[in-house]
């Protein structure tokens, strides 16, 4: 065992990490479906494909690149995802058409699906008795690659009138030098001797994929992990309608593009200070009440998001929906982290993924229409009721059969 001193090296280590990777990512989900419609022309059966498409590779890839962390260490993982990223920006930067949008997408999925499960089982390795608080300290330093790229985005967009093009090239170019610094002083979280031993690594990935299902059915059924997916699926069909469907509304209630960055940039800067004790409370709190919570709220966020106009306001409600959101992941990481073995974690977070990529594909196919037919708001009110009901069903149905590995109440 490491001692502190090297722990809480190797965590802030892992957090510049993922401030490098989440500079270059916010800046795509920020203005891909932006750029899809007004920038390319886009229609909207087209973005929906293409968003969904993104999610949709990501239930193949989240479960046996989870498998490959276990085999080879979670730094190549790390690194290939912050360097998929750095080549979907520099598609979109060359882009002419959606299609060029399409192979980005790609790349990205590819990206996310290496580097968060990774990222995660990497937490775990170095600090498995506190998970939420370590893992609110690497949030807390993604946010600051989230700050500077709002704050880039805002300046270039709105400031020197820049095109968006412009601004994922820039990006990208950023991105090629911050993986330098990554590929120098990020250490690896998992030791050789505890590494699953294969005879082919490519027999074990072409093994992964093709037993995919069973391996999370089995996952499923591990500790209580059904409810922890359960959650997961909800919680990520609505963070990620969120993610995609307010820089759209913000657009259209009159704000610049720019406007969005600096929406992101201030929430992001009052959010940051708190990131570790949310994370500390995602420790202390039973995980079915802090879930079910934190959805709700965000739902209700969602609505006033419909009705808010004014620039503080829309600011204010910012913050609590980042806040809630990072605090559900936080809390859902580290439930699944929990209450998986040791020896499948990695496999464990990467089925946590193949959820997250479920529900977020639920998410655009379902709500693509709803756009098309009913408006952006009635997407908003159609997933906040929804999404409520169903989680109160899903708490009630479950909170009795938690197992007891699940958090105790234990508030200061």
């Amino acid at each position: 065992m490491a001692s502190p001193k090297n722990l809480n090296k190797a965590i802030w280590i892992a957090g510049l990490a993922t401030l490098l990777a989440n500079f270059q990512l916010i800046i795509f989900n920020n203005y891909v479906v932006i750029y899809l419609q007004e920038d390319l022309l886009t229609a909207i059966l087209i973005i929906t494909i293409i968003i969904a498409l993104r999610n949709l590779l990501q239930l193949f890839f989240r479960v046996p690149l989870g498998e490959l962390s276990q085999i080879i260490g979670r730094k190549p993982l790390l690194l290939m995802g912050h360097f998929t990223y750095t080549i979907s920006l520099i598609l979109m930067f060359i882009a002419n058409s959606w299609h060029f949008v399409l192979i980005s997408t790609i790349f990205i999925a590819f990206g996310m699906s290496a580097f968060w499960p990774a990222l995660f089982a990497y937490v775990s390795d170095f600090t498995p008795d506190d998970f939420g608080e370590s893992n609110g300290r690497i949030f807390q330093m993604g946010d600051i690659g989230a700050i500077l790229s709002s704050l880039i985005a805002a300046v270039l967009l709105n400031e020197l009138s820049w095109e968006l093009r412009d601004l994922f090239g820039i990006v990208a170019g950023i991105g090629i030098l911050s993986g330098l610094v990554s590929i120098l002083l990020l250490p690896e979280g998992l030791e050789k001797k505890d590494r699953k031993q294969v005879s082919s690594i490519l027999g074990a990935i072409t093994s992964s994929f093709t037993s995919m299902i069973k391996s999370i059915k089995d996952l499923t059924k591990i500790n209580g992990l059904t409810q922890v997916y359960a959650f997961q699926l909800l919680l990520a069909f609505t963070e990620f309608m969120a993610t995609t469907f307010l820089p759209v509304l913000i657009v259209q209630k009159g704000y610049s593009r720019g406007d969005i960055s600096e929406f992101g940039l201030w929430s992001t800067l009052i959010i940051i200070w708190f990131k570790p004790r949310l994370g500390k409370l995602t420790d202390r709190i039973r995980f079915s009440y802090m879930i079910t919570f934190t959805i709700i709220l965000l739902c209700v966020t969602l609505v006033l998001f419909t009705i808010a106009q004014h620039y503080l306001v829309i600011v204010i409600l910012f913050i609590i929906l980042n806040g809630t959101i990072i605090t559900a992941y936080i809390a859902e990481n580290n439930e699944a982290s929990r209450r998986a073995p040791f020896a499948l974690r990695g496999t464990a977070l990467g089925a946590l993924g193949f959820y997250t990529s479920l529900g977020r594909t639920t998410s655009t196919v379902v709500l693509g229409p709803i756009w098309e037919f009913a408006g952006l708001i009635g997407v908003f009110y159609f997933t906040a009721l929804n999404i409520v009901v169903v989680t109160l069903l899903l708490f009630l149905f479950t909170r009795r059969k938690s197992p007891n590995s699940e958090n105790q109440v234990s508030l200061p």
